[in-house]
């Protein structure tokens, strides 16, 4: 395996771009060898910069213990959580562009925001992206072949174990079974 980590790069006059990291990215990419971790370090600082250094994190959150739900937290706790190892997140105004889709939209809070009008989540433990209830989707149902002639074995068989019940049993039953009978020859002439 080859470990060629020289990548040549442009000089950029001034502070590097998100462009020009994401241009090197693609070139790095297309040459398909091993890239040195200093300049994919390099790739995220200036990405990182670039994107999230002007604006500060509007809610800090962190997985809460044992549930599915992000709690907000403040930068000391932020900090300990990650000493921790616990799972947190950031949140920014702009989300990045992968992150913005139409399965995830912004929440529409009321007037009091207490809540989102459209998936009612409370202000306090509302997801990071809008999730309304959907209607539930019918199940598609086949039609399967149906022979009502099956139930004839059944139907011995249970005249066959009538032999050992009382006789009112047996006379109820022998006309259910004569009855049963009877729709399904109609039911199979019809057919």
């Amino acid at each position: 395996m080859s470990t060629n980590t020289s990548i040549e790069q442009a000089p950029v006059k001034g502070a590097p771009l998100v462009s020009d990291a994401l241009r090197f990215m693609r070139d790095a990419a297309r040459a398909g060898e091993p890239v040195a971790a200093a300049i994919v370090a390099e790739w995220f600082l200036t990405i990182r910069n670039q994107l999230f250094a002007e604006q500060r994190p509007v809610r800090l959150e962190e997985l809460g213990k044992g549930t599915p739900y992000w709690i907000q937290i403040d930068e000391r706790q932020w900090h300990l959580a990650r000493k921790r190892g616990r799972p947190v997140r950031a949140l920014y105004v702009h989300p990045l562009l992968g992150e913005r889709s139409t399965s995830r939209r912004d929440h529409k809070w009321s007037a009091d925001r207490t809540h989102c009008v459209v998936c009612n989540d409370p202000f306090d433990w509302a997801e990071a992206y809008c999730n309304p209830p959907r209607a539930p989707q019918p199940i598609p149902i086949k039609t399967q072949p149906f022979n009502p002639c099956w139930f004839l074995p059944a139907l011995e068989r249970l005249e066959q174990a009538l032999k050992r019940e009382s006789k009112q049993e047996r006379d109820k039953w022998t006309r259910e079974i004569a009855q049963l009978r009877k729709s399904i020859e109609q039911h199979t002439k019809e057919a």
